[in-house]
């Protein structure tokens, strides 16, 4: 859903027949690993690209922090697309952008250009964002529920199965330019597939009416509470997924080992989000299950900081499990929280557009750390502290009002 602005629900112009619900259901895995495949391909790479273009920790980064901001900032650029040239051409167009950005890193042989192709792929992930929840409205009308599911399930696996091949990719292919590169085949093959899908007849129609502005919830107490709920997981989430395995390079494991922690790592997110979310269906009491996600985070990053060697699996499995629950349960607070489909686009705009950029200060501040201190230690404190004081919103943590029809509704979806 757009952060920024969101179409008042209109009548939909003919054309654009569905496509079978297993070709689409195919689609919005693939599209979904090309969201986040990326933040997952970097970071092992990370101690090669510092020793090979002599970068700083800071500037290594902004490979994640610069991909983040610029996800939020250009996410309503997928609405106007939208609008100029249509759903299917507008994604196809993203990515095709997105490929030739991933691809041109075989090229890159100074830290400028990458970083700037850094901006350029997030730029291309956020738009393109935003134009999946009308793909799975338009070609999975009765299994949308399902569907966001799989997108949700997609978007993480994508991150494990590029920090899982990337060190493979890198050894075997030529270095970490490869191991990058890659992505924008898959990126260019995604687009490719739906050209043909269109020009088969198949596609998401052109909306019609004009698109209503609605303004934040900036003097709201209720959205800085959900804004805070979302803006905890995004810093940790994403400053950890930046920086774990250089932690465990530093404390000594191999580059090989550290990589395959990510993916442990990731993989425990995923199997947090599946289960937990089902919980909030059956009671309406939240406070446990938020603690239970909060407290484990905080005790696993604990862990990570006192001893990164000795205790990284524990330490990961525990900030892997609670992390990745409480990203998921922060959806569910939305809809918590919200009186209609408008109310929650206002709300998870105003949540997202500081959780981004939340997102984005958390891999930079502990790259800055490391150049200070010499050591990751000082960041993964830092997070060990944001993560302590998360346990603070249990305080305001209500139960749920009674469940309405919003989560049914086609625009509820993120």
């Amino acid at each position: 859903m757009d952060p920024l602005l969101a179409a008042v629900e209109t009548p939909r112009r003919a054309g654009g027949r569905r496509l079978p619900p297993w070709l689409a259901i195919a689609l919005v895995i693939a599209i979904g690993v090309n969201i986040r495949g990326i933040f997952g391909a970097v970071p092992p790479l990370v101690p090669d690209i510092r020793a090979d273009l002599d970068v700083s920790a800071t500037t290594a980064s902004l490979l994640t922090a610069l991909t983040l901001l610029t996800m939020g900032l250009c996410a309503p650029l997928g609405h106007v697309l939208v609008t100029r040239i249509g759903a299917d051409w507008a994604m196809i167009s993203l990515l095709a952008v997105l490929a030739l950005a991933e691809l041109s890193r075989f090229l890159i042989d100074t830290p400028a250009p990458l970083v700037a192709t850094a901006a350029v792929i997030g730029g291309a992930l956020g738009a393109l964002s935003t134009l999946t929840p009308g793909f799975i409205s338009h070609h999975l009308p009765h299994l949308r529920g399902l569907a966001t599911g799989i997108y949700s399930t997609a978007m993480a696996l994508g991150v494990a199965l590029a920090a899982g091949t990337a060190q493979p990719v890198a050894s075997s292919f030529g270095g970490w330019r490869t191991a990058l590169a890659v992505w924008g085949v898959v990126a260019l093959l995604l687009a490719a597939a739906l050209v043909l899908t269109h020009l088969g007849g198949a596609g998401v129609p052109d909306e019609a009416g004009v698109p209503t502005r609605l303004s934040l919830p900036l003097r709201e107490r209720r959205a800085w509470f959900v804004t805070a709920v979302f803006a905890v997981p995004m810093f940790l989430g994403f400053s950890v997924i930046a920086w774990l395995p250089s932690l465990f390079v530093e404390a000594g494991l191999s580059a090989g080992t550290a990589a395959a922690y990510l993916v442990a790592f990731q993989c425990v997110q995923l199997f947090s989000m599946l289960t937990l979310t089902p919980l909030t269906d059956r009671f309406p009491g939240r406070r446990g299950v938020f603690a239970t996600v909060m407290v484990t985070s905080t005790l696993g990053l604990l862990l990570l900081v006192l001893e990164p060697h000795d205790w990284a699996i524990p330490g990961l499995l525990l900030a892997g499990f609670g992390i990745g629950g409480a990203s998921s349960l922060a959806l569910v607070k939305v809809q918590d929280e919200a009186h209609s489909p408008q109310d929650a686009t206002r709300l998870s705009g105003m949540a997202m557009l500081f959780s981004f950029t939340s997102g984005a200060m958390g891999p930079f501040l502990v790259g800055a750390l490391k150049d200070a201190t010499g050591s990751y230690v000082p960041g993964f404190a830092v997070c060990l502290g944001v993560s302590t004081l998360s346990l603070l919103l249990l305080v305001r943590m209500a139960p749920a009002r009674p469940r309405t029809a919003l989560a049914d509704h086609p625009d509820f979806l993120y």
